[in-house]
Order: structure tokens, then sequence, then C-alpha cells
């Protein structure tokens, strides 16, 4: 994960959406792109983290019902 996905998944958990894109892109120096690029990336290194923790045994029965 990039230095900056860390920053922008380190930022604070607020209940203002509008707020937290504005901090978001701040963190990113200002450029959008960068800010969204950024956020995917963490966003696909935490499913990555996530999904080496659950079993294969889970994922190939799946959640019983």
């Amino acid at each position: 994960m990039s230095r900056l996905a860390e920053k922008l998944i380190d930022l604070p958990l607020t209940d203002d959406l509008e707020a937290a894109v504005d901090a978001a892109i701040a963190t990113a120096g200002g450029d959008q792109r960068t800010a969204i690029r950024s956020l995917i990336l963490g966003q696909r290194s935490l499913m990555e983290a996530y999904g080496a923790r659950i079993s294969a045994g889970y994922i190939r029965r799946g959640a019983r019902r």
C-alpha cells in the first residue's frame, strides 16, 4: 500500500461525507485523481488482507442458511 493510501485510510471517520471527501482530496495535495487512485489501492490492499484471513473451507461452503 502506498504512503498516500495509508494516510487516506487513517483519516478520522466522520458523519459528514463532504468533509471526509475534502479531507481525502486535501491529503492528496488537492489532486482528485490521486485521491481516488490511492483510495482504490488502499481498498484493494484491505480486501487482500481480509481474503488471506478467511479460511478456504468457509469460502468453499459459503455461509450456512
